[in-house]
């Protein structure tokens, strides 16, 4: 198996720290110890990753060809799947997902989420009609 870790997808979500302490460890180098737990384990956790900052790859797996959208409650838009991103000036750039796309505005890293809504205090309910 083979851990992949893209800096620049990562919300800081911690859900690998907390999930595996023992293998996710941000105070040490390398940050990932694989012998800290069983395949299976680090797996689990890595698919818990909102993100997709950390992925893996076993051997002989392929997935297939689709692109899912998830929105995720006060946070960003996860795109999970291989896309083209175009720009406000219509480049496309080919993207492989997981990706998390920013919905609060604030992120330092546009169009990506860099987990500024946490810190603004991102809400994305709207009032209810009757409300209005």
């Amino acid at each position: 198996m083979v851990v992949c870790w893209q800096p620049e997808k990562c919300i800081h979500a911690r859900e690998c720290v907390k999930g595996l302490p023992q293998v996710f460890n941000h105070s040490q180098k390398p940050w990932i110890d694989m012998k800290g737990a069983s395949s299976e384990d680090i797996m689990r956790v890595i698919d818990r990753c909102p993100s997709g900052a950390l992925s893996y790859r076993k051997a002989g797996q392929c997935e297939a060809c689709s692109v899912k959208i998830k929105v995720m409650k006060n946070g960003p838009l996860l795109v999970d799947g291989d896309s083209i991103l175009m720009n406000s000036a219509g480049k496309e750039e080919s993207v492989k997902g997981p990706l998390a796309l920013c919905r609060c505005g604030g992120s330092e890293n546009k169009p990506f989420c860099d987990g500024t809504h946490s810190k603004i205090g991102f809400n994305d309910s709207a009032p209810k009609a009757e409300e209005q």
